[in-house]
């Protein structure tokens, strides 16, 4: 069997819906002929923990840790937070009186500054290191990184130049100027950051997206990379993860379910809105309606529901386990998505629609016009709101209601077997098998 080192800063015990891609392709490759060797960090400070998802590793597997430092560690006694305070949560949910106290600015600038790509970049040398061992004494065949954080693909690069090994570079998310990565820098950071970008688009045998927006996304910044490496590899279910869930009490009436983190422009502001006009008009569906956020939800999101009319109709769930995550979908009658609209955002993908997808429930999606929305339209499984649009998300509200109140049984179309995990780990392993018979 041929072995594919496996670069993931996020993996288990890593909770969150960072680590599911990697973690599948792990469990579902060795039916493939591959074996995996996985390279991931030691004591890592992950925005959240489930140690629940160890059990999916398969015993034949090897797990390699490198140690790192992480600085968030010193942010949070920097800036004076909880040491279990999530970053991620923590810095991108700030209101403008936070993000103008000094500690915040400076935290802020010599991230942006110093840390290039991105704050795991002291993980580059260590993990370097022992990845060349792992090479070497386990045989290794193919390299393949996924990012963010893209450190992961700094590493991967390093380590084709060093063995000669093909190198697939997997993009969970696009890079300079997305979401979760620094809007400014300064000047020579920003130049070396696009250096950074340029050479693992240059270099990588094989350049995977989970979506063709962030593929547009990358070659907006580098057209002369356009050519036949490209793959789309979306994310995916796995029908496994539904088996067996706890079967939670049903609440009265209808539920509708979020699962994921809520933060900044990502919130249910207009869908407040909706709720409340909905209201006003006397809509006979609303008042039994109950709308479940499972997952970290800002401080400040929180605040606003609290203050709506139509708060009562929210229940916040922090954080739980995957599979309890799953059981709350499946206990549903309708999932929500929500996805800002932002140029960018037109092309993004989450992976949590394809969980809504294996759920088996419709979606009522606040999405703009793009990859999610066409997704849903074309295999029938919800309804499209502008996510900007009260009226609009009212009107589409009031459509989803109406036909789960008259038809409880009412599902989505049936999940198309190609998001399956499995099955996209078998087209994953196709790949592998092309690279490693063209280097041979």
């Amino acid at each position: 069997m041929k072995k594919v080192l496996i670069i993931s800063y996020y993996f288990p015990p890593s909770g969150g819906s960072g680590v599911q891609r990697t973690l599948k392709f792990v469990k579902y490759l060795q039916a493939f002929g591959w074996m995996p060797v996985v390279l991931t960090a030691r004591d890592a400070d992950y925005p959240a923990y489930d140690e629940t998802l160890c059990a999916e590793i398969p015993g034949t597997v090897k797990v390699y840790r490198a140690p790192l430092f992480e600085p968030y560690r010193l942010y949070r006694k920097f800036t004076g937070r909880s040491a279990a305070a999530a970053t991620d949560i923590a810095t991108l949910t700030l209101d403008d009186r936070h993000k103008r106290s000094w500690p915040e600015r400076i935290s802020e600038f010599v991230r942006a500054s110093f840390f290039i790509p991105d704050a795991r970049i002291a993980w580059l040398y260590p993990a370097c290191r022992l990845g060349k061992k792992i090479i070497e004494d386990e045989n290794i065949r193919l390299i393949f990184s996924s990012a963010p954080p893209y450190t992961c693909h700094l590493i991967g690069r390093k380590l084709q130049h060093a063995t000669g090994l093909p190198w697939v570079a997997d993009f969970r998310d696009s890079w300079i100027g997305w979401l979760s990565t620094p809007q400014w820098r300064p000047r020579p950071a920003r130049a070396l950051e696009k250096r950074m970008e340029q050479g693992v688009l240059r270099d990588a045998n094989r350049i995977l997206t989970v979506s063709c927006g962030v593929k547009e996304d990358l070659l907006s910044r580098n057209p002369d990379c356009l050519d036949e490496r490209w793959a789309l590899l979306p994310n995916g279910y796995d029908a496994q993860d539904f088996i067996g869930l706890p079967v939670l009490p049903k609440r009265q009436g209808l539920t509708i379910t979020y699962t994921g983190s809520l933060y900044g422009n990502r919130n249910p502001h207009y869908l407040l809105k909706a709720l409340e006009f909905l209201q006003s008009q006397g809509n006979p569906h609303v008042d039994a309606l109950r709308i479940l956020l499972v997952g970290r939800v800002g401080e400040a999101i929180l605040g606003e529901i609290a203050d709506s009319k139509a708060g009562h109709l929210f229940e916040h769930i922090p954080y739980v386990k995957h599979r309890e995550s799953l059981a709350y979908l499946q206990n549903s009658d309708a999932s929500l998505l929500i996805i800002d609209d932002a140029p960018a955002n037109r092309g993004i993908l989450t992976g949590k629609i394809y969980e809504y997808i294996g759920a088996g429930h419709p979606i009522i999606a606040l999405a703009p016009e793009g990859e999610a929305a066409n997704l849903i339209r074309v295999n029938r499984l919800g309804w499209v709101a502008p996510p900007n649009d009260p009226l609009a998300i009212a009107r589409v509200l009031d459509t989803a209601l109406t036909q789960l109140k008259n038809n409880p049984q009412r599902g989505a179309a049936a999940a198309p077997e190609r998001f399956e995990r499995r099955a996209q780990t078998g087209l994953l392993a196709q790949l592998f098998d092309e690279l490693t018979q063209d280097a041979s």
